[in-house]
Protein backbone atom coordinates (compact mmCIF):
# COMPACT_ATOMS: atom_id res chain seq x y z
CA UNK A 1 0.00 0.00 0.00
CA UNK A 2 1.20 3.84 -0.77
CA UNK A 3 2.75 5.34 1.91
CA UNK A 4 0.35 8.22 2.85
CA UNK A 5 3.39 9.75 4.75
CA UNK A 6 5.13 10.33 1.48
CA UNK A 7 6.45 14.11 0.76
CA UNK A 8 6.88 14.17 -3.45
CA UNK A 9 9.55 16.24 -4.55
CA UNK A 10 8.41 19.78 -4.96
CA UNK A 11 11.18 22.15 -5.64
CA UNK A 12 11.16 25.46 -4.85
CA UNK A 13 10.94 26.95 -8.62
CA UNK A 14 10.53 30.75 -7.64
CA UNK A 15 14.38 30.45 -5.91
CA UNK A 16 15.13 27.87 -9.61
CA UNK A 17 13.67 31.08 -11.42
CA UNK A 18 15.77 33.39 -9.86
CA UNK A 19 18.90 31.15 -10.44
CA UNK A 20 18.34 31.89 -14.36
CA UNK A 21 17.62 35.66 -14.18
CA UNK A 22 20.86 36.64 -16.07
CA UNK A 23 20.83 34.30 -18.88
CA UNK A 24 19.29 35.56 -21.59
CA UNK A 25 19.97 33.52 -24.90
CA UNK A 26 17.08 31.61 -25.61
CA UNK A 27 18.56 28.19 -26.33
CA UNK A 28 20.61 28.43 -22.86
CA UNK A 29 17.08 29.35 -20.80
CA UNK A 30 15.44 25.83 -22.35
CA UNK A 31 18.77 23.98 -21.69
CA UNK A 32 18.70 25.28 -17.90
CA UNK A 33 15.30 24.29 -17.35
CA UNK A 34 15.18 21.24 -19.28
CA UNK A 35 18.06 20.05 -16.77
CA UNK A 36 16.35 21.75 -13.67
CA UNK A 37 13.59 19.62 -15.27
CA UNK A 38 14.95 16.23 -15.19
CA UNK A 39 16.61 16.71 -11.94
CA UNK A 40 13.60 16.82 -10.45
CA UNK A 41 11.85 14.29 -12.17
CA UNK A 42 14.83 11.85 -11.42
CA UNK A 43 14.06 12.24 -7.53
CA UNK A 44 10.36 11.88 -8.35
CA UNK A 45 10.61 9.10 -10.19
CA UNK A 46 12.44 7.69 -7.11
CA UNK A 47 9.57 8.31 -4.74
CA UNK A 48 6.83 7.02 -6.60
CA UNK A 49 8.75 3.75 -6.81
CA UNK A 50 10.32 1.07 -8.46
CA UNK A 51 9.68 0.19 -11.64
CA UNK A 52 9.30 3.83 -13.00
CA UNK A 53 11.37 5.75 -15.30
CA UNK A 54 11.61 8.66 -17.37
CA UNK A 55 10.31 8.65 -21.38
CA UNK A 56 11.76 11.76 -23.13
CA UNK A 57 10.91 13.14 -26.36
CA UNK A 58 11.24 16.55 -28.42
CA UNK A 59 8.80 17.88 -26.47
CA UNK A 60 8.35 15.44 -23.80
CA UNK A 61 9.31 14.09 -20.10
CA UNK A 62 7.24 11.07 -19.05
CA UNK A 63 7.32 9.23 -15.94
CA UNK A 64 5.73 5.96 -15.77
CA UNK A 65 6.16 2.41 -14.80
CA UNK A 66 4.33 0.89 -18.07
CA UNK A 67 5.61 -1.19 -20.92
CA UNK A 68 8.42 -0.35 -23.22
CA UNK A 69 5.37 -0.48 -26.13
CA UNK A 70 2.59 1.42 -24.08
CA UNK A 71 5.17 4.12 -23.49
CA UNK A 72 5.45 4.72 -27.31
CA UNK A 73 2.82 4.53 -28.32
CA UNK A 74 1.62 7.50 -25.47
CA UNK A 75 4.41 9.90 -26.21
CA UNK A 76 4.18 9.44 -29.82
CA UNK A 77 0.54 10.22 -29.48
CA UNK A 78 1.61 13.26 -27.06
CA UNK A 79 4.20 14.48 -29.77
CA UNK A 80 0.79 14.59 -32.77
CA UNK A 81 -1.79 15.98 -30.28
CA UNK A 82 0.88 18.93 -29.57
CA UNK A 83 1.16 19.96 -32.65
CA UNK A 84 -2.94 19.54 -33.52
CA UNK A 85 -4.05 21.82 -30.39
CA UNK A 86 -1.90 24.69 -31.97
CA UNK A 87 -3.12 24.16 -34.93
CA UNK A 88 -6.59 23.86 -33.81
CA UNK A 89 -6.52 26.60 -31.40
CA UNK A 90 -4.83 29.31 -33.52
CA UNK A 91 -4.14 32.31 -31.42
CA UNK A 92 -4.72 30.96 -28.64
CA UNK A 93 -2.80 28.23 -27.78
CA UNK A 94 0.65 28.81 -26.97
CA UNK A 95 4.03 26.45 -26.82
CA UNK A 96 6.13 28.98 -25.68
CA UNK A 97 8.09 28.80 -22.75
CA UNK A 98 11.50 26.70 -22.00
CA UNK A 99 11.98 23.01 -20.36
CA UNK A 100 9.85 19.72 -21.79
CA UNK A 101 6.16 19.89 -21.07
CA UNK A 102 5.77 16.84 -17.82
CA UNK A 103 3.41 14.34 -17.94
CA UNK A 104 2.93 11.48 -14.89
CA UNK A 105 1.38 8.29 -15.50
CA UNK A 106 0.84 7.31 -11.74
CA UNK A 107 0.50 3.47 -11.42
CA UNK A 108 -2.47 3.40 -9.34
CA UNK A 109 -5.42 5.22 -7.91
CA UNK A 110 -4.47 5.65 -4.36
CA UNK A 111 -1.30 6.59 -5.66
CA UNK A 112 -2.36 9.16 -7.93
CA UNK A 113 -4.92 10.55 -5.29
CA UNK A 114 -1.78 10.94 -2.90
CA UNK A 115 0.40 12.70 -5.10
CA UNK A 116 -2.57 15.70 -6.17
CA UNK A 117 -3.42 15.90 -2.50
CA UNK A 118 -0.65 18.40 -2.33
CA UNK A 119 -2.37 21.15 -4.63
CA UNK A 120 -6.00 20.91 -3.35
CA UNK A 121 -7.11 23.21 -0.07
CA UNK A 122 -6.64 20.59 3.46
CA UNK A 123 -10.28 20.94 3.53
CA UNK A 124 -13.14 20.41 1.93
CA UNK A 125 -14.82 18.04 -0.66
CA UNK A 126 -13.60 17.05 -4.20
CA UNK A 127 -15.47 15.32 -7.45
CA UNK A 128 -13.41 12.32 -8.41
CA UNK A 129 -10.80 12.90 -11.30
CA UNK A 130 -9.37 11.24 -13.95
CA UNK A 131 -6.29 13.71 -14.63
CA UNK A 132 -5.02 17.05 -13.41
CA UNK A 133 -3.25 19.84 -15.28
CA UNK A 134 -1.22 21.44 -11.93
CA UNK A 135 -0.52 24.91 -13.18
CA UNK A 136 1.90 25.65 -10.33
CA UNK A 137 5.32 25.74 -9.93
CA UNK A 138 6.67 23.80 -13.18
CA UNK A 139 3.60 22.98 -14.86
CA UNK A 140 2.84 19.42 -15.34
CA UNK A 141 -0.11 17.44 -16.09
CA UNK A 142 -0.80 13.82 -14.07
CA UNK A 143 -3.04 10.57 -14.66
CA UNK A 144 -3.60 7.60 -13.24
CA UNK A 145 -2.50 4.49 -15.75
CA UNK A 146 -5.36 3.54 -18.28
CA UNK A 147 -5.63 1.65 -21.03
CA UNK A 148 -3.59 3.68 -23.85
CA UNK A 149 -7.31 4.26 -25.51
CA UNK A 150 -8.82 5.61 -22.33
CA UNK A 151 -5.15 7.45 -21.69
CA UNK A 152 -5.24 9.33 -25.22
CA UNK A 153 -8.75 11.54 -24.62
CA UNK A 154 -7.33 12.42 -20.59
CA UNK A 155 -4.11 13.40 -22.28
CA UNK A 156 -5.61 15.67 -24.96
CA UNK A 157 -7.36 17.30 -22.08
CA UNK A 158 -4.73 17.78 -20.05
CA UNK A 159 -2.41 18.82 -22.70
CA UNK A 160 -5.22 21.79 -24.10
CA UNK A 161 -4.54 22.92 -20.24
CA UNK A 162 -1.21 23.26 -20.47
CA UNK A 163 -1.25 25.11 -23.27
CA UNK A 164 -3.98 27.65 -22.27
CA UNK A 165 -1.90 28.16 -18.98
CA UNK A 166 -0.62 31.41 -20.14
CA UNK A 167 -4.03 32.69 -20.47
CA UNK A 168 -5.43 34.33 -17.17
CA UNK A 169 -9.05 32.79 -18.76
CA UNK A 170 -12.11 31.56 -16.61
CA UNK A 171 -12.13 27.64 -15.66
CA UNK A 172 -15.29 27.21 -17.28
CA UNK A 173 -13.55 28.58 -21.27
CA UNK A 174 -10.43 26.35 -20.12
CA UNK A 175 -12.66 23.23 -19.42
CA UNK A 176 -14.89 23.98 -22.09
CA UNK A 177 -11.86 24.34 -24.78
CA UNK A 178 -10.49 21.23 -23.10
CA UNK A 179 -13.47 18.92 -23.68
CA UNK A 180 -14.30 20.69 -26.80
CA UNK A 181 -10.66 18.97 -27.82
CA UNK A 182 -11.37 16.05 -26.26
CA UNK A 183 -13.96 15.35 -29.39
CA UNK A 184 -11.93 16.87 -31.99
CA UNK A 185 -8.65 15.03 -31.41
CA UNK A 186 -9.62 11.91 -29.52
CA UNK A 187 -13.14 10.92 -31.20
CA UNK A 188 -15.01 11.51 -27.95
CA UNK A 189 -18.69 11.24 -28.09
CA UNK A 190 -19.88 14.74 -27.13
CA UNK A 191 -22.16 15.19 -24.22
CA UNK A 192 -25.40 13.99 -25.04
CA UNK A 193 -27.55 17.37 -25.30
CA UNK A 194 -31.29 15.75 -25.55
CA UNK A 195 -34.29 17.64 -24.23
CA UNK A 196 -33.94 15.79 -21.33
CA UNK A 197 -30.40 16.97 -20.32
CA UNK A 198 -30.99 20.26 -21.20
CA UNK A 199 -33.92 20.36 -18.55
CA UNK A 200 -31.51 18.81 -15.86
CA UNK A 201 -29.48 21.35 -16.82
CA UNK A 202 -32.01 24.41 -16.30
CA UNK A 203 -33.71 23.03 -13.51
CA UNK A 204 -29.51 22.20 -11.63
CA UNK A 205 -28.44 25.44 -12.17
CA UNK A 206 -29.93 27.91 -9.67
CA UNK A 207 -28.56 31.51 -9.10
CA UNK A 208 -25.96 30.52 -6.58
CA UNK A 209 -25.08 27.60 -8.45
CA UNK A 210 -24.46 29.46 -11.67
CA UNK A 211 -22.44 32.07 -9.87
CA UNK A 212 -20.26 28.93 -8.39
CA UNK A 213 -19.78 27.98 -12.32
CA UNK A 214 -18.32 30.96 -13.59
CA UNK A 215 -16.69 31.40 -10.51
CA UNK A 216 -15.03 27.91 -11.11
CA UNK A 217 -16.25 26.32 -7.84
CA UNK A 218 -18.71 24.27 -9.10
CA UNK A 219 -16.15 22.18 -11.26
CA UNK A 220 -14.99 20.78 -8.05
CA UNK A 221 -18.34 19.52 -6.81
CA UNK A 222 -18.33 15.93 -5.68
CA UNK A 223 -22.57 15.54 -6.30
CA UNK A 224 -23.99 15.84 -9.98
CA UNK A 225 -22.89 19.86 -10.73
CA UNK A 226 -19.39 18.25 -11.50
CA UNK A 227 -20.26 16.40 -14.64
CA UNK A 228 -23.23 19.30 -15.63
CA UNK A 229 -20.27 21.76 -15.40
CA UNK A 230 -18.17 20.02 -17.70
CA UNK A 231 -21.07 20.15 -20.35
CA UNK A 232 -22.18 23.54 -19.70
CA UNK A 233 -18.63 24.66 -20.56
CA UNK A 234 -18.95 22.60 -23.30
CA UNK A 235 -22.03 23.89 -24.43
CA UNK A 236 -21.33 27.20 -24.01
CA UNK A 237 -17.95 26.90 -26.02
CA UNK A 238 -20.01 25.14 -29.10
CA UNK A 239 -22.16 28.60 -29.21
CA UNK A 240 -19.21 30.99 -29.14
CA UNK A 241 -16.90 29.59 -31.83
CA UNK A 242 -18.95 30.52 -34.61
CA UNK A 243 -16.34 32.71 -35.95
CA UNK A 244 -13.27 31.52 -34.39
CA UNK A 245 -11.75 34.95 -35.34
CA UNK A 246 -13.89 36.37 -32.96
CA UNK A 247 -13.78 33.39 -30.18
CA UNK A 248 -9.69 34.09 -30.61
CA UNK A 249 -9.70 38.11 -29.70
CA UNK A 250 -12.83 36.65 -26.58
CA UNK A 251 -10.20 34.32 -25.79
CA UNK A 252 -7.32 36.64 -24.99
CA UNK A 253 -9.24 39.26 -23.47
CA UNK A 254 -11.35 36.95 -20.86
CA UNK A 255 -11.01 37.22 -17.37
CA UNK A 256 -11.33 34.84 -14.96
CA UNK A 257 -11.73 37.48 -12.20
CA UNK A 258 -15.13 38.43 -13.92
CA UNK A 259 -15.53 35.19 -15.50
CA UNK A 260 -15.03 36.43 -19.09
CA UNK A 261 -18.57 38.81 -19.17
CA UNK A 262 -16.58 42.00 -19.71
CA UNK A 263 -14.73 39.79 -22.99
CA UNK A 264 -18.20 39.12 -23.89
CA UNK A 265 -19.67 42.48 -24.05
CA UNK A 266 -16.69 43.49 -25.73
CA UNK A 267 -16.40 41.41 -28.61
CA UNK A 268 -19.59 40.30 -29.20
CA UNK A 269 -21.98 42.92 -27.09
CA UNK A 270 -23.84 40.21 -25.38
CA UNK A 271 -24.09 38.84 -21.55
CA UNK A 272 -23.14 35.17 -21.32
CA UNK A 273 -25.67 34.20 -19.34
CA UNK A 274 -27.58 35.30 -22.28
CA UNK A 275 -26.51 32.31 -23.77
CA UNK A 276 -27.85 29.61 -21.01
CA UNK A 277 -30.13 26.80 -21.59
CA UNK A 278 -31.11 28.64 -24.83
CA UNK A 279 -30.74 26.72 -28.55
Amino acid sequence: MQDMEVSYSRPDWNEVAKSAEHITDPVQLDQFWTEQCSDWLLGLKDQLGSGYQIMKSDSFQVVTSQSDRYNTLLINFLERTLKRILQALPEIASDQGFGPHVALVIENQEQYYDYIAAYHPDEGEFGLSSGIFIDEGYGHFVFPVQEITYAEPIAVHELTHALLAHLPIPLWLNEGLAVSMEEFLADQIPPMLDHKQLALHASYWNEDRIAAFWKGDSFSYSDEGQELSYELAYILVKKLTGNMKQFADFVNMANGEDGGFEAANKVWGIELESLLFNS
